[in-house]
């Protein structure tokens, strides 16, 4: 079995490093093909590793009769008998790639279930549609992703199964704290600031405006309290960000953009709020996981894998979909009260320990490409 691994849309990613890296030491073969716009960060990250990596650009829309015909070259050539594809792009270059060169054995991971439904995308919609046709896997990060993507693409039970991302565990239980304190220099941050960090994306259903709006009442209480935004430019970024302007909060509220040292960055943290605004929205929230490992007090909605893995007030406080009210409330109890915020944040570190290991995701992902190769087989 020789695996291409097709994705777009991406710049860096730790999870796909890390598979690399477990497959790498099991003696896995395996190329990696990113389909983007511009040149990705993980490319650099997998050829050091000594993965074989292809970049393709995509700008323009005949960049998708170019690349097909690229990938399929790039699978001819490197004999490749699986193909596991994630994110638009690579979903459907690489599974019309894959059917065009008859490769039987094909994935995808749902990387986001509700995209095209959020923002009535009808491009995305046949995208996905296409995604589910050609695919004889997919994979859901939750049972809520799951449950979504049988309601309405009708994918059988058969053709599904969740596999949860995970972590590298001992990549965030370092104990030099010099990493922590370099990245409050580097974002400019006073020593002992309390910090509330939200690590999302600017899409309206992250809930953004619900987090400022809280902050916004809980600095009349405590205006020495500081909130840092961390992710890429989405849709509401423009409007959060003149939201934020209008009441003058520019030096209370700062967006961050990226760090140099993403697995330091939860420990900066006092509050980890993620709040998105429905059980579906989120598909998994990688964050809610790293923010479990680093130990840090969180605050969220049932979204993602919070569903399966909160617990008000034993591992993180929960609160209602879009309540202002009930995020701010929540904001200043932990801040009122650090053996709650350390009560929380053990708790869910050990249930990331126990949950989220790395090693287990790549032994499902390769029973799955098994039994896949025994059904086609028969």
């Amino acid at each position: 079995m020789k695996i291409a691994f097709i994705t777009s849309h991406i710049n860096q990613s730790t999870q796909w490093n890390w598979f690399s890296d477990e497959l790498l030491k099991r003696g896995v073969p395996h190329i990696h093909i990113i389909i983007n716009e511009t040149y990705p960060l993980l490319a650099d990250d997998l050829k050091k590793m000594g993965v074989k990596v292809y970049y393709l650009r995509h700008k323009h829309f005949y960049h998708f009769f170019i690349n097909f015909i690229q990938v399929c070259y790039i699978l001819k050539k490197n004999k490749i008998t699986l193909v596991h594809t994630e994110l638009p792009y690579g979903n459907l270059v690489g599974l019309i790639s894959a059917w065009f060169c008859r490769i039987r054995m094909r994935v995808s991971t749902c990387g986001n279930t509700t995209w095209a439904f959020d923002y009535n995308n009808t491009k995305q919609k046949i995208i996905d549609k296409i995604t589910y046709r050609l695919s004889k896997k997919v994979i859901a990060l939750t049972e809520e992703a799951k449950a979504f993507l049988k309601k309405h693409y009708s994918i059988p039970d058969s053709k599904l199964t969740i596999i949860h991302h995970s972590l590298k565990s001992d990549e965030y239980l370092f104990k030099d704290e010099s990493r922590v304190e370099k990245l409050r220099k580097d974002l400019n941050i006073e020593p002992n600031t309390f910090i509330i960090g939200m690590v999302a994306r600017f899409e309206y259903w992250k809930g953004h405006i619900f987090a400022i709006e809280a902050f916004r009442k809980l600095l009349k209480e405590y205006p020495n309290v500081r909130m840092l935004i961390f992710g890429s430019k989405g849709e509401s970024f423009k409007s959060v960000i003149r939201y934020i302007q209008s009441f003058d909060l520019h030096d209370h509220i700062l967006y961050k953009g990226f760090v140099s040292d993403n697995i330091a960055l939860f420990r900066l943290f006092d509050i980890h709020v993620h709040i998105p605004i429905k059980a579906e929205s989120e598909t998994f929230g990688i964050n809610i996981m790293e923010g479990m490992i680093s130990g840090c007090a969180q605050i969220l909605t049932l979204s993602g894998i919070s569903c399966f893995t909160a617990r008000d007030q034993e591992n993180c406080l929960v609160v209602p979909y879009s309540n202002t009210e009930a995020v701010y409330q929540a904001m200043k109890r932990l801040i009122e009260d650090p053996e709650l915020r350390e009560k929380l944040g053990q708790k869910a570190k050990e249930d990331a320990l126990k949950y989220f290991q790395y090693t287990d995701k790549v032994q499902m992902h390769l029973e799955l490409y098994e039994q896949l190769r025994k059904e086609l087989s028969e």
